[in-house]
């Protein structure tokens, strides 16, 4: 019979009423501090716009987090309006076809009451969280619709797929006020391409002979687009 050593140590401290050292904290990741310095560039350069805060595509809550820091930092009351279908990807398009092959349904392992309670756990201000965030549940083409029309100064696009990029840039960039943000999760980073061609097409289809103005962050290798005065 085998004997479970970590099983057999705490019954022996739970008798003699000792308590075990707490675990050390998980050291914050270098990924993680990138992406928000990032986010910070960005995010300065709206300093002087009205407008609010919009994702498309908020997983887990991550980048949400990021954002939701920023936003508090900052004071002016900016809103944030987060859509997610919350039950994976819609149906891919063939030319979403890679590698990865991706399928209806993957990443949906999250939910709005997930991403809240995450925000939260994060010691992000639940009054913050209660009256500055919107979280909007369904597929694009069907939810962005709702976004009330008020001008946007900074839009994150993680859509992964052709078909949903597509509908996000249709739907909201006439929204984006003159000098707004759109950065874009998957472009022409070279993992993230072969994962999500369909991205890409997608942001080169719309854009046309604009996307010349696309704008790479040497630090991040990340996308982004400045909305130019018309």
């Amino acid at each position: 019979m085998a004997f479970n050593t970590k099983r057999i140590v705490r019954a022996v401290q739970r008798r003699l009423g000792i308590t075990p050292p707490k675990q050390p904290l998980s050291p914050m990741s270098y990924g993680t501090l990138a992406r928000f310095l990032y986010f910070k560039r960005l995010y300065d350069k709206i300093a002087g716009l009205e407008g609010h805060v919009v994702e498309c595509g908020v997983g887990k809550g991550r980048s949400l987090l990021l954002l939701s820091t920023l936003v508090s930092e900052e004071g002016k009351r900016r809103h944030i309006w987060g859509f997610d279908s919350f039950e994976g990807f819609p149906e891919p398009s063939e030319q979403d076809d890679s590698p990865r092959q991706p399928q209806k349904g993957d990443w949906s392992n999250t939910s709005i009451a997930r991403v809240m309670t995450y925000l939260k756990n994060s010691d992000v201000d639940p009054r913050f969280v209660d009256s500055q965030i919107t979280l909007i549940k369904g597929f694009f083409n069907e939810t962005l619709m709702q976004y009330r029309d008020e001008p946007i100064a900074f839009l994150h696009l993680d859509c992964d797929l052709y078909d949903s990029y597509k509908d996000s840039l249709t739907l909201l960039y006439d929204k984006v006020v003159p000098g707004g943000v759109i950065c874009f999760d998957e472009y022409m980073k070279t993992g993230q391409l072969v994962a999500f061609p369909g991205a890409a097409r997608a942001i080169d289809e719309f854009f046309g002979a604009r996307r010349g103005a696309i704008e790479r962050d040497a630090a991040s290798g990340q996308y982004f687009y400045i909305k130019p005065a018309p």
